[in-house]
């Protein structure tokens, strides 16, 4: 199993854990409302909570970038195998012809 194998299970794995999907949501959500609920005149704090959620849902994304990443090294690995197979079928052909 390759590392990018392994994260990209472990990633996955802590994706679909409900505990993760709660408090992903919850967190989500309390920053939402925390930046909705300021008035304008409180720019400081509405800065500061706009940049801790884009902080929050890039902490998030990076879980789903590194199933991402094994998804393409996948299919890569798959393309490289058929474009082997194929190889070896031409190959096959000409000594047979």
């Amino acid at each position: 199993m390759s590392d990018v194998q392994y994260r990209a299970e472990q990633a996955q794995r802590l994706l679909s854990e409900p505990l993760f999907q709660e408090a992903r949501a919850l967190v989500v959500q309390a920053l939402q409302t925390e930046v909705l609920s300021l008035p304008l005149a409180e720019r400081e704090r509405r800065e500061a909570a706009v940049a801790m959620l884009k902080g929050a849902e890039q902490f998030f994304r990076v879980f789903e970038l590194v199933i991402d990443g094994y998804k393409l090294e996948r299919a890569e690995m798959a393309n490289e195998a058929q474009m082997k197979a194929r190889h070896q079928a031409i190959e096959e052909r000409m000594r047979n012809a």
